[in-house]
C-alpha cells in the first residue's frame, strides 16, 4: 500500500538526466518520496494506494523553483515604478520596510507564496528575510506548506559618504531595524540558523543574504563565510545590478562586486548572486572557478532597466561557460508577478531579440528547436534552481528517491490545445500560462487541488492584504510630491 498513485498522466516531464517525456505514465508516492515512475498499467498492477489521482488530461512536472523573491513585498505593489534602482532602493529600504509589522509581513509572505503556488512554484528563495521579523516569514512558509530558503538580510554599512558617493545619495534612509552592527549581524544570523535550518519537516533552510555588496564590510563578508561553512548553509546576494551600484562598491572597496566578494572568500558552490547585469569577463571566470551560482531575474531587469536581458547582459555567456544559472522574479514592486512560467517565456524570447541570432534557432540564446526536449529556461526553473539551493538530491526532477514535489498542469485550457508529444514542451515555454496549474504536491502532501489551496484560507489572506494595502499605499510621500529622476554620473 502506498500513499498516492498518479495514473494515466497524458505526459510526465521528468527533467531527469535523460530528460524523459513519458506518455500514459504513473507515479507512485509514499512517505513523501517518489518510489516508482513508469507505465500506468504496470504500476496499477504493482501498487494499491490510499489515493489514486487520474491525470489523463494533465502534464505532470517537477515543482518549479523560484530562485529569487522578496516575500515582504506586497504593500508597495506598483508604487516604485518611476525611479531607477538606487533611488528605488532608497524607497524600499525606508518606506516599504518601515511599514512592515510582524503581522502584515506574515500576510504579505503568505500572499506571495500563494501566488507562486497557484502558478506551479513549490520552492522559493527569499533573498532578504527581514531582520528581527524572521518568524513571520518562517511561519508563512510553514503554514502554506511550500519549501523555501530564507536568506536573512545583512548590512553593516549604513551611510553614504563623500568618498563612496555614486550617482545618488545612496542608502542613507535605512529604517532602524536594518541598522545592525557587524557583530549583531553575525550573532543574530547564527541564532536564526540554529532555530530554522531544517524546520517545517525539512522544508525550510536558513541562509544568509549579504543584501547589497556596497553595504557589507570585509569583516561581515568573512564572518558570513565562516558561519556558512560551520553550519553548511548558503550565502545569497544582489550583485552587478546596475552600473552605479557597481561603481559604489568600487569607490568604497576598490573592486567590482564579484571581485570584492571573491577577495573576501565569499564565492563557492553554496553562493548565489542575483541580477548580475553589470559583470565583466574576469568576474565570470571567478564565478566559474569557484562553482558559484547565479540567478537570472529577467522581469525585474526589464522593469528597472538593469540591462541583464540586453546585449550588455552576459547570461547567454554564463550558460555557455557552464556557470549554473537559476531563475527568479523578485518583488511585487518591480513589475513582476510570481509566475515563473512568465519568466521562462521571457528568457526564451528576450535574449534572442536583444542579441539578434546569426543562426536560427540559436540554443545559446535560449531559443528552442521544434520538439525541443530540454529548453534551457525550463532547466533554470527546475534542476538548476535545485542545484543552486543545495537541494538537487531531493528536488528539481521527478526521479525515484526524490521528494514528491509535483505539479499537474491542465491541458484542457484553451491555450494548450492542440497538444501532442511533439509540441507539449515547446507549448509550455511559448504558449503556457501559470494559471493552468491545477494540483500541487509538496513532500507528498497535496497542498493545492483543482486550483484550491488546501493549507490556508486564500480568501482571508486576500481580504487582509487588501485592507492593509489600502492603509499603507496612500501614505507614499511621492504621491503628493512626484519625482523626476535624471541620470547623474559619478561625483566625488
Amino acid at each position: 500500500m502506498v500513499d498516492t498513485l498518479i495514473v494515466n498522466a497524458r505526459f510526465v516531464l521528468t527533467m531527469d538526466p535523460k530528460r524523459r517525456l513519458l506518455e500514459n505514465a504513473a507515479i507512485a508516492v509514499d512517505d513523501g518520496k517518489i518510489i516508482d515512475i513508469g507505465n500506468t498499467a504496470a504500476l496499477k498492477k504493482k501498487y494499491r494506494a490510499d489515493r489514486v489521482i487520474d491525470a489523463k488530461n494533465y502534464l505532470v512536472t517537477p515543482g518549479l523553483i523560484n530562485g529569487h523573491i522578496h516575500l515582504e513585498s506586497a504593500y508597495d505593489k506598483s508604487m516604485l515604478d518611476d525611479v531607477p534602482v538606487v533611488p528605488w532602493c532608497e524607497r524600499y529600504f525606508s518606506w516599504t520596510y518601515m511599514n512592515l509589522t510582524k503581522e502584515n509581513y506574515y500576510y504579505a509572505a503568505v500572499k506571495n507564496l500563494i501566488e507562486g503556488l497557484k502558478t506551479g512554484t513549490t520552492t522559493f528563495c527569499d533573498c532578504g528575510t527581514i531582520q528581527t521579523m524572521e518568524d513571520s516569514a518562517a511561519k508563512a512558509v510553514t503554514d502554506v506548506g511550500v519549501r523555501a530558503v530564507l536568506g536573512r538580510d545583512l548590512m553593516d554599512i549604513h551611510e553614504a559618504t563623500k568618498s563612496s558617493y555614486a550617482s545618488y545619495d545612496a542608502f542613507t534612509e535605512l529604517c532602524s531595524r536594518l541598522r545592525e552592527t557587524t557583530d549583531q549581524c553575525i550573532k543574530r544570523s547564527e541564532e536564526f540558523i540554529k532555530k530554522y535550518n531544517g524546520a517545517a519537516n525539512g522544508r525550510l533552510k536558513a541562509w544568509m543574504d549579504l543584501q547589497q555588496v556596497c553595504n557589507v564590510s570585509p569583516e561581515l563578508c568573512k564572518a558570513t563565510r565562516e558561519l556558512a561553512n560551520k553550519y553548511d548553509v548558503g550565502i545569497l546576494t544582489h550583485a552587478g545590478v546596475s552600473h552605479d551600484m557597481v561603481e559604489m562598491t568600487r569607490k568604497r572597496f576598490g573592486r567590482r562586486d564579484i571581485e570584492y566578494l571573491y577577495d573576501q572568500g565569499v564565492l563557492g558552490p553554496d553562493f548565489m548572486a542575483a541580477h548580475m547585469a553589470w559583470v565583466d569577463g574576469g568576474e565570470l571566470l571567478m564565478l566559474k572557478e569557484t562553482n558559484s551560482n547565479v540567478v537570472h531575474v529577467p522581469g525585474s531587469s526589464m522593469h528597472g532597466v538593469y540591462s541583464a536581458v540586453s546585449m550588455r547582459g552576459k547570461f547567454p555567456i554564463m550558460v555557455k561557460m557552464g556557470i549554473n544559472v537559476a531563475l527568479g522574479n523578485d518583488e511585487s514592486s518591480t513589475g513582476t508577478a510570481h509566475d515563473l512560467v512568465r519568466d521562462i517565456w521571457t528568457v526564451s524570447v528576450g535574449h534572442a531579440e536583444a542579441w539578434h541570432p546569426m543562426i536560427f534557432p540559436d540554443p545559446d540564446l535560449f531559443m528552442l528547436r521544434t520538439a525541443d526536449p530540454s529548453p534551457k529556461a525550463l532547466e533554470m526553473a527546475t534542476v538548476n534552481g535545485a542545484k543552486a539551493l543545495k537541494w538537487d538530491k531531493e528536488i528539481g526532477s521527478l526521479e525515484v528517491g526524490k521528494a514528491a514535489d509535483i505539479v499537474m498542469w491542465n491541458l484542457r485550457k484553451i491555450y494548450w490545445v492542440p497538444v501532442t508529444k511533439e509540441n507539449v514542451i515547446n507549448s509550455f515555454v511559448y504558449n503556457g500560462k501559470g494559471d493552468s496549474c491545477d494540483t500541487v504536491m509538496v513532500n507528498g502532501k497535496i497542498i493545492m487541488e483543482k486550483g484550491v489551496v488546501k493549507t490556508v484560507n486564500e480568501e482571508k489572506v486576500i481580504d487582509k492584504v487588501q485592507k492593509i494595502g489600502e492603509k499603507i499605499i496612500p501614505t507614499a510621500p511621492w504621491l503628493k510630491n512626484p519625482e523626476v529622476w535624471e541620470l547623474k554620473w559619478v561625483r566625488e
